[in-house]
């Protein structure tokens, strides 16, 4: 069939599809009211606010997702990726209230911690650190019950991209795995005995030599976990994006990972000057180095949000995927 002027079409991904003696035979919501459209004329209009239903069943449909390849049970590897979003995004954001409960009442409120001395802190100080401490272990929770989500990716291995799917599988089960026992070591930090406390110390007194090899090291372990995990989120974002409007269409909230990956390293950077100023004794590395962190890790942390919102993007229109436009209309009297 060739469209013309005065026969209105749409295009499916079945072709172009006319509009012209046909009617809407299923559920689909006018886009200016959300009135139900179904047994009005395709040519027709919303009674309720006037929108023409071709532009409701523009809207409606997105032939771009049909296109993409076949994946076995999708609405499962749609609770999947909505199960393993919220399991980390929670155990990210205990983990950095967890450390900052635990440690910020002495880097920020002048609070002594060392020599340790619990008997003396205040008690707002102790319910911070109790608190602190409970973060922190629901963090490592969350993590471990992020493991089951990997399972729910496992359709994807029976897609017509088999060795991305276990590639996305790999990459984001390796990340869970380091980013665990990283969480573990941050507990093993005293309270007050952050990277930071340590260094301002030995800058406060002038002290070159005390280098704070052991809480550098605990302090970068979620690194490699994390590296991981956004990698495997870049390259599933990367396979299944395409399966949603939102996502392909959007621009200011779209998060691209590889910016998060940077923010990471000026924030590794903060810790290596806090080191350095610690050891060298020399207040200025450390200073500048809390700065790049804090900086830094509020990118990080707005990053991680933004990923969150769409990767639920994704998981949304994976599970209800966009009908074909074919089905959603009575037959083509002309056909």
């Amino acid at each position: 069939m060739t469209p013309d002027s005065s026969n209105p079409f749409l295009h499916g991904i079945d072709g172009p599809e006319s509009l012209s003696g046909r009617t809407v035979v299923s559920h689909v919501p006018c886009a200016g009211c959300s009135y139900e459209l179904r047994g009005l004329p395709a040519e027709g209009s919303c009674p309720e606010c006037g929108w023409l239903v071709q532009d409701s069943l523009a809207r409606w449909i997105d032939p771009e997702v049909h296109r993409h390849p076949t994946i076995a049970n999708p609405r499962m590897v749609a609770r999947g990726l909505q199960w393993l979003t919220w399991t980390l995004c929670l155990s990210f954001i205990c983990w950095v209230l967890g450390m900052l409960l635990s440690h910020a009442p002495f880097s920020w409120f002048d609070v002594p911690s060392i020599p340790p001395c619990p008997s003396c802190w205040p008690g707002w100080v102790q319910a911070a650190i109790d608190l602190g401490s409970w973060m922190l272990w629901a963090s490592v929770v969350m993590a471990v019950m992020s493991i089951p989500s990997l399972l729910a990716l496992a359709p994807l291995r029976h897609s017509q991209r088999r060795r991305e799917a276990w590639r996305i599988i790999g990459i984001l089960g390796a990340g869970v795995l380091l980013w665990i026992p990283a969480l573990v070591f941050q507990i093993s930090i005293d309270p007050g005995h952050s990277l930071l406390e340590l260094a301002r110390e030995g800058s406060d007194l002038g002290q070159a030599g005390r280098w704070s090899t052991r809480e550098l090291l605990i302090t970068c372990s979620p690194l490699p976990g994390g590296w991981l995990l956004l990698l495997g989120i870049r390259v599933l974002l990367s396979e299944l994006g395409q399966r949603s409007r939102t996502f392909r269409t959007s621009t200011t909230r779209r998060q691209y990972v590889l910016d998060v990956i940077w923010a990471t390293f000026f924030w590794a950077a903060g810790a290596l000057l806090q080191y350095i100023g610690g050891g060298l004794g020399i207040p200025l590395p450390v200073t500048f180095g809390m700065i790049l962190k804090l900086i830094s890790g509020a990118f990080i942390t707005v990053g991680a949000l933004y990923l969150v919102m769409n990767l639920t993007w994704v998981a949304k229109a994976m599970g209800a995927p966009p009908p074909r436009l074919r089905s959603l209309l009575s037959e083509d009297p002309a056909a």
